[in-house]
């Protein structure tokens, strides 16, 4: 069990070295309404770092997985529909990160057929990707705050750091806020829980009543 919590670390550092090495809008102010030729040379460009990033994307899908597995064990000695809850949430967000591997190769397609369309649909595509990952993160990070508070799955810091981490990822949903920031903030709070789940002493937890 404590190998599964310590999974979710990995998500973190996975996520920050795709953003670092494969963001191909962050290539001198890429947007979609560049030329053709200047999507295709960046695309062309980043092609294998996209095949890289896909690779670790599905790393953070399967890390984000194995960490629900502890997270389920110590939400339901609460309360098991807010374990459900939050599950729910986690199961989304790794599913996402799927979503973001797959992008990624298809990416690597357009590269490779160097079309400008799909360039260009690819780029919109992967913004509401990142815009998309916050709710589901959302989910996680409320659901398990409200379990801490309520029942006292975790200790009192964790849950006013949860809280301080629900409050900014629910911003991450306002029109133009940057979704993209807030999921990549998420991961931040699955780090830390992971790392209380697995090597934090469980507090006593006060049920549901039956």
């Amino acid at each position: 069990m404590q190998a599964a919590a310590l999974a979710g670390t990995a998500t973190l550092p996975l996520v920050l070295i795709v953003s670092m090495v494969s963001d191909v809008t962050g290539s001198g102010g890429l947007n979609p309404g560049s030329s053709d030729a200047q999507l295709i040379r960046v695309f062309v460009e980043y092609r294998d770092q996209q095949l890289v990033a896909s690779s670790l994307y599905a790393a953070a899908a399967a890390a984000t997985l194995l960490f629900l597995g502890p997270l389920w064990a110590r939400l339901r000695t609460g309360s098991e529909w807010l374990a459900v809850v939050a599950v729910a949430g986690g199961v989304a967000a790794g599913f996402l990160w799927l979503l973001a591997s797959a992008w990624s190769m298809t990416a690597v397609v357009a590269a490779d057929y160097e079309d400008a369309g799909a360039a260009r649909f690819l780029m919109v595509s992967g913004w509401e990707i990142a815009r998309l990952s916050v709710a589901p993160h959302l989910v996680m990070v409320g659901a398990a705050t409200v379990t801490g508070f309520r029942h006292g799955a975790f200790g009192r810091w964790f849950n006013v750091t949860g809280l301080g981490f629900t409050l900014l990822l629910a911003v991450g949903l306002v029109p133009f806020a940057p979704a993209g920031m807030m999921g990549m903030l998420a991961t931040l709070w699955v780090f830390l829980a992971s790392l209380v789940l697995a090597f934090g002493s469980p507090p006593e937890t006060r049920p549901d009543a039956r």
